[in-house]
């Protein structure tokens, strides 16, 4: 028979899997007002006082705190497959619960702890060693975070914790990064288009605390966490479209995020291509009508906005590593030895530019670097502007690749003879046809470089 100790604040909401539970044939232990509430139900659990041989002390905050329970978990055949406790919230501090659960999780490899509905469910169903380090680690994690939200409520800001969130996200900075979310999400996801990746939540974040801090009814456009256009006014559909077209250039696959709800009308006047959608609602129509198309629809909840890698109140963090292969030869002659030199330490430098970023070597020596544009096209101008007569005979790393042939023609006119950069656009073949007309030599990169 399998056995389950538990101990719960919300007892309502886990009523229903614990008389599957019991109706299943689990024995179930809790501590005296959960016993009591599941008894009430018409589930029959033990109270952990037969074990103790007493009564709660203090009110009700010892309960749990005894030896029998804890040699119970700790030791080599235990009382319990699994401990599942549902910790007090803020402000209260909740002590024998979590001295459960790290108990529990100590000891994973005979009891497996669990402290909400997901990892109950996962406790509950699967058996396997992988399963119970991972509930551990889950465990550990939870209760550790737990124990910093109670420090800063005692001291501000003396600890920090994150827990990840088992959030898929399509990527990191670049397609060859892997990246995570720490802490609490503070919005939903209402459709995927495609997997959210990291530049997604940093760039919808940075729109949204634009949109909801404008003075009336307003939209914006962030690319490359940068807004490109803006607008208000009174009327909803002009207000979007004046601040996609603000820079219709820039605002292509770009993040629009308004302060009101979006609703079938406007879903119906979008035609420019979005990557995300951020707005404090959506109608059920104007959800139907974006979710076919390739766009994220993001509604945030209540969050304090932080500065630095944060994002809707969570830490997101992604690894950094130059990509590993070769520059491949695509158009035009190879270069000489010394020129193949700086196209390899042009792009070994923009990667440590922030996007969008076009950037002009020659002999060893940055001559002109564009940065942090919204359009790739005045991040290549600013770059031959500042590079002058030494653009002639140049070499050129763009960090992601060209969307449009128009900066291939503003580095060739500046005289650079050579670009490094990843393809992946849908006009990949109009962008090499442009290199070979202008007579540049381009080089396919292993991968993009994007910093934000």
């Amino acid at each position: 028979m399998k056995r389950i100790l538990v101990s719960l604040y919300e007892k309502e909401k886990f009523l229903g899997v614990l008389k599957d539970l019991y109706e299943s044939g689990w024995e179930i232990w809790a501590s005296s007002g959960t016993a009591r509430f599941l008894k009430e139900n018409g589930i029959k659990a033990n109270d952990v006082s037969s074990i103790t041989g007493f009564e709660n002390l203090l009110g009700g905050l010892v309960k749990t705190l005894h030896p029998e329970i804890f040699a119970g978990i700790l030791g080599p055949n235990p009382r319990w497959d699994v401990v599942f406790v549902d910790l007090y919230p803020p402000p209260d501090i909740d002590i024998g619960g979590v001295a459960l659960l790290r108990a529990a999780a100590k000891n994973w490899k005979n009891v497996k702890p669990a402290f909400d509905m997901k990892t109950l469910k996962l406790a509950i169903e699967r058996d396997d060693e992988e399963t119970r380090k991972r509930l551990a680690g889950m465990t550990f994690a939870f209760t550790s975070v737990y124990d910093s939200v109670r420090a800063n409520q005692l001291v501000e800001g003396i600890s920090m914790a994150f827990r990840r969130e088992e959030i898929q996200l399509r990527y990191g900075e670049n397609p060859h990064e892997k990246a995570s979310v720490y802490g609490e999400l503070a919005f939903e996801i209402l459709h995927e288009g495609k997997t959210i990746s990291f530049n997604n939540i940093l760039d919808a974040e940075n729109a949204w605390f634009v949109a909801k801090n404008l003075p009336k009814m307003g939209a914006v456009v962030v690319k490359h966490q940068s807004p490109c256009g803006a607008a208000v006014g009174e009327n909803k559909i002009e207000v979007v479209r004046k601040a996609i077209e603000a820079d219709s250039e820039s605002s292509f696959g770009g993040i629009l995020a308004v302060n009101f709800e979006i609703d079938e009308e406007i879903a119906r006047s979008l035609k420019k291509y979005l990557e995300v959608i951020v707005a404090p609602s959506f109608t059920t129509e104007a959800v139907n009508i974006l979710s076919k198309k390739k766009v994220r629809l993001l509604k945030p909840n209540n969050y304090i906005p932080t500065a630095g890698k944060m994002a809707f109140g969570s830490l997101v963090l992604s690894e950094r590593k130059y990509p590993e292969g070769e520059f491949e030869l695509v158009v035009g002659d190879p270069l000489s030895e010394k020129e193949f030199e700086d196209i390899d330490f042009a792009y070994r430098v923009v990667e440590g530019v922030k996007s969008n970023a076009v950037l002009i070597v020659r002999n060893g020596v940055t001559v002109g670097i564009g940065s942090g544009q919204p359009s790739r096209k005045r991040s290549a101008w600013i770059a031959t502007v500042m590079a002058g007569d030494k653009a002639k005979g140049a070499v050129a790393a763009s960090d992601a690749f060209f969307p449009f042939p128009d900066s291939l023609e503003i580095l060739a006119q500046a005289g650079v003879k050579a670009v490094v950069a990843p393809l992946g656009s849908i006009r990949d073949e109009e962008v090499l046809s442009k290199a070979k007309e202008l007579g540049l030599t381009f080089y396919k990169a292993p991968s993009r470089v994007f910093r934000h």
